[in-house]
């Protein structure tokens, strides 16, 4: 196992440095040579053209469909079992956690205001995450063909063609580097392994180490098919804890947009289904999964009349994780029953708007 010593001499500010001037040139060398459109339907041209012209197209698809040796089939499964499970609290800890302590990064933040996406439309941005991860849990799902496997590549896409677009577009790589660039898409990585099991131990449900190991090899794996370099790929929860603390030292720099951002979605989701929460409830978990420096950045409101409801849920959390490791039965319940619940919100809210759905399916 790689130690946190380790990680820290890989890790170091010059090869991190060199990490945020490379992309993904196997991706990107398919987005040169094909328009933007679909993310479903860029995938289905890239199979169409590797079919007929090989080249940089069966380059991208022999690399993505072959599986790394390190792959644990074992692991990945657990991890998808513990995922389903825990649904509800993980996905309060992204939501409130993970996904807007990724705006303290300006450089994220700059690309999701350069292309317009998230002011647009903040709900449907967060149904494409919600939908990636629900195929991403399939059974088998993140084998090749797989429903994860090829929303995973899909993504890819969509990024290499964000990419392409913010620089014909003039993006200035000298004050932002290159737009999502390794350290971008690492970090990405982190917010659904270590930061979203960070919030979920801050809202009550403490995962065992076994399955914290299980999740951090999923998302490695997960991290190679969307086009994470292998150099950062980590190799244990104290390696990728490492990165994570180096990462933050070089981008957290949050800006007025960086406040913007986090404060938008939280108000987007509000009284929002699948939880119907109050906004100021919400400023509460993040508070919590945040922690209070962040919270106090983001001007979150600190409303102690949520104070009893947040304990409330977290004493709700312990109780529902004591149960899943010692109750027979229940981890199984649980997961058929928040499959289906995550299945039929995604389809309520992308059937609603056809014309702007990103991805073809919900499997």
């Amino acid at each position: 196992m790689t130690t946190a010593t380790d990680g820290a001499h890989k890790y170091r500010t010059e090869e991190l440095e060199r990490m945020r001037h490379v992309c993904d040139p196997l991706a990107d060398a398919v987005a040169a040579r094909i328009d933007r459109q679909r993310p479903t339907a860029m995938l289905e041209e890239v199979e169409r053209r590797a079919r007929e012209e090989g080249g940089p197209f069966q380059a991208f698809l022999d690399t993505v469909n072959t599986v790394p040796d390190w792959v644990d089939w074992d692991k990945i499964e657990q991890a998808r079992q513990v995922s389903l499970a825990f649904t509800n609290v993980r996905s309060l800890a992204l939501l409130t956690g993970s996904l807007v302590e990724g705006y303290m990064g300006s450089k994220a933040v700059h690309v999701l205001v350069a292309t317009g996406r998230l002011q647009q439309d903040v709900l449907h941005r967060l149904n494409e995450t919600a939908q990636m991860t629900h195929n991403m849990h399939q059974p088998d799902g993140m084998r090749p063909g797989g429903a994860g496997h090829r929303i995973s590549l899909e993504v890819r896409l969509l990024h290499a063609m964000v990419r392409k677009y913010l620089r014909a577009r003039g993006w200035d790589t000298t004050l932002y580097d290159e737009p999502i660039n390794q350290e971008d898409m690492a970090f990405t990585i982190i917010e659904f392994d270590y930061l979203a099991v960070r919030g979920m131990e801050r809202l009550g449900a403490s995962l065992s180490r076994e399955d914290r190991e299980a999740l951090h090899h999923f998302w490695r794996y997960a991290g190679w098919l969307h086009g994470v370099d292998e150099f950062f790929l980590t190799e244990s929860i104290e390696e990728e804890i490492d990165l994570y603390e180096r990462v933050c030292a070089h981008q957290y720099h949050p800006s007025e947009e960086s406040r913007m951002m986090a404060r938008t979605v939280l108000s987007a989701v509000a009284g929002q289904p699948p939880f119907f929460l109050k906004e100021g409830f919400l400023h509460a978990l993040a508070r919590i999964c945040l922690g209070q420096g962040a919270a106090e950045f983001y001007g979150l409101t600190d409303d102690r009349r949520w104070q009893p409801v947040v304990l409330a849920l977290q004493a709700a959390n312990r109780a529902a994780t004591l149960a899943h490791y010692h109750l027979p039965g229940h981890a199984a319940a649980s997961r058929a029953l928040n499959f289906r619940w995550i299945r039929r919100m995604l389809e309520n809210g992308l059937e609603a708007e056809p014309r702007k759905r990103a991805f073809k399916d919900i499997a």
